[in-house]
């Protein structure tokens, strides 16, 4: 969710985030593909999991997802040239010791690989298919152009796999001379040991660069395609919306309480 504070207006501006602006039409407005992949269906385990945990599964996401926002920020932040502190000037932690891990094996990850970066946390909206999306990162890994997504989730789901294989359709179509080879998921929760003893996966301990899904990016784009046409189904006049809210109220120096009424 994106805020805008106008001070002067004294608003709250709430911007929808499933939806990204066109950018040849600026009145129209695409679905983001995490919002459609939101119908697809999250399993068994997932459902075992609702109703194990019951209402505190809204909890467990939220912070779920500000820990993924906050190690998305700090590998955003770190590959614009910025110096990541783990620890302010008085001494606390700017981040918690779960996410500051997960940035230590991205840094792991970087340092040995040493990826040629083409684009780093992109919009990309393409106004052929009609969606939008930000793309975490697309470079060489050696010779081999990846388009790759930062996770930091306990299980790498299916879901992911489609995420990144549209996201590779959207800029493939876009920018034909700089095509995407392979997708991939760095999972910064693995559960890897250390390298790859036999050297043919991309590795280290507790973080992978998973990027062999059993088959090509362009089939799992083909079951999005499918999982889009159900969006639509049930969504057909979906609009975003874009919340306005003041930021103070006042009854003004006129209102008296009815004892000092009684006595006037």
């Amino acid at each position: 969710m994106k805020t805008f504070l106008n001070n002067e207006a004294k608003q709250l501006n709430i911007l929808d985030e499933r939806f990204y602006q066109s950018s040849k039409f600026p009145d129209k407005y695409y679905p983001s593909v995490t919002t459609i992949l939101d119908v697809f269906p999250k399993g068994y385990g997932y459902d075992e999991w609702l109703r194990s945990v019951g209402f505190n599964s809204s909890e467990i996401l939220r912070k779920a997802g500000e820990q993924g926002t906050n190690i998305h920020n700090m590998i955003d932040r770190y590959l614009s040239g910025e110096t990541i502190k783990w620890i302010n000037e008085d001494e606390s932690m700017k981040y918690t010791l779960i996410e500051w891990q997960m940035f230590v094996k991205f840094c792991e990850f970087w340092d040995k690989w040493k990826p040629q970066t083409y684009v780093h946390e992109f919009s990309i909206v393409s106004d052929d298919l009609g969606l939008g999306g930000t793309i975490d990162f697309i470079g060489k890994i050696g010779k081999v152009v990846y388009l790759i997504d930062w996770k930091s989730s306990n299980a790498i789901h299916k879901t992911h796999e489609l995420q990144i294989a549209t996201y590779a359709k959207m800029w493939n179509d876009l920018n034909p001379k700089y095509k995407v080879d392979k997708t991939a998921i760095l999972w910064l929760n693995a559960g890897t040991r250390g390298e790859d003893k036999a050297g043919k996966k991309i590795q280290g301990q507790g973080w992978q660069l998973k990027d062999d899904f059993g088959r090509p990016w362009e089939d799992a784009y083909k079951v999005f395609e499918h999982v889009f046409a159900v969006w639509k189904e049930e969504n057909e006049n979906f609009k975003p919306k874009n919340l306005t809210y003041p930021t103070e109220f006042s009854l003004g120096k006129e209102v008296k309480t009815l004892k000092q009424l009684l006595k006037a």
